[in-house]
């Protein structure tokens, strides 16, 4: 068969090579080669390790899965779970690029335990619910929210549910129903109140980590994705959130770039011409009496308490009867920037 190898499996037993006509002299030349990989005992993966060059993002979420499937392949019996089951499933969350991968032992039941490189879990009281995704077996959309809910801090499981809810991977329901069934297990209190932080209104995974990381700092949480329109019913702008005569926006960097894929911007342009919107926008909203209080993804999630002062100092700047214009909400026109007045009407 000389250098080249058989159309083989990302990850694959000696048996399986041998099954297609390759030699363990030739996989051990391979392996010397670096044309495989030796990631177990008896098992073999194709290449050295690589990833589609691409957003920082993507690369990291590509490796997770390449290390999942070998994971898999190692421990048989098992299901990707918790934030690898997320992965798969393409819900929104930040990786470490070093994160382990999860996997839940569904045939049989061993003792949860740490390995090199992953996490094994066992939950012998519940039925373990599994679906195929890409071909790697993870637990169902439901399990895995409650999973993740249970494990990770509130802003990042509640952003991660509130983009599945909204994308219809899963339900209300679903997620609920697994919660249920995990009874006396860790971390179902605090599953619990995330759940009832859930909020798939809100449009983006900024918003959602950013109002529960200020709501566990004390503040309220605010209407999200509320429409304003001036004394004459003209629109001037949807905001991310509204709390008593503030409004609320979380400035990721990316949708400053977004007119650059087209190619008729540079990069810089397209900044230039977004930023000078918001601009505009911002000053057309604190004309009508609101104030606004603006923070970018590395201020949320590295200075928290930074933001958390500056909505304070809003707050108390804010004087929501001076507001002279209309507030849209849940299909209705207010003319008040009360959010208790909102939520009543």
């Amino acid at each position: 068969m000389g250098g080249q190898l058989p159309d083989l499996p990302p990850v694959f037993r000696l048996a399986e090579a041998r099954a297609l006509g390759l030699s363990v002299h030739a996989v051990r030349g391979a392996v010397q080669r670096g044309a495989l990989r030796r990631v177990g005992h008896g098992l073999y993966a194709v290449g050295r390790v690589s990833v589609q060059d691409g957003e920082r993002w993507a690369i990291v979420r590509d490796d997770h899965l390449r290390r999942c499937r070998e994971e898999l392949a190692r421990h048989p019996g098992h299901a990707a779970s918790h934030l690898t089951a997320a992965v798969v499933h393409g819900m929104a969350l930040t990786l470490h690029p070093r994160a382990a991968v999860h996997l839940t032992c569904i045939d049989n039941e061993p003792r949860s335990r740490r390995e090199n490189g992953a996490v094994l879990h066992h939950s012998d009281s519940v039925e373990n619910e599994t679906v195929v995704v890409d071909g790697i077996r993870v637990t169902t959309p439901g399990r895995t929210c409650a999973d993740v809910m249970r494990t990770m801090r509130k802003p990042n499981s509640v952003a991660l549910v509130d983009q599945a809810l909204r994308s219809g991977l899963v339900t209300e329901h679903e997620v609920r129903r697994a919660l249920s069934m995990q009874r006396r297990w860790r971390g179902r209190p605090r599953a619990r109140e995330a759940m009832d932080l859930v909020d798939p209104r809100r449009e983006s995974w900024l918003e959602s980590y950013s109002f529960v990381t200020l709501h566990e700092i004390g503040l309220p949480v605010p209407l999200p994705q509320v429409d304003v329109l001036d004394g004459d019913l003209n629109f001037v702008g949807r905001v991310d959130g509204l709390l008593d005569g503030v409004f609320l926006e979380a400035d990721g960097q990316d949708k400053y770039f977004l007119d650059s894929v087209s190619g008729r911007l540079s990069p810089e342009q397209s900044a230039v011409r977004r930023i000078a919107s918001e601009r505009g926008r911002h000053d057309a909203l604190e004309a009508l009496g609101l104030v606004g209080v603006r923070w970018t993804t590395d201020e949320i999630r590295n200075r928290p308490g930074v933001v958390a002062a500056r909505v304070q100092a809003g707050l108390r700047r804010a004087d929501p009867t001076a507001f002279t214009g209309w507030i849209r909400w849940e299909g209705r026109l207010h003319q008040t920037a009360f959010v208790a007045d909102l939520l009543a009407g």
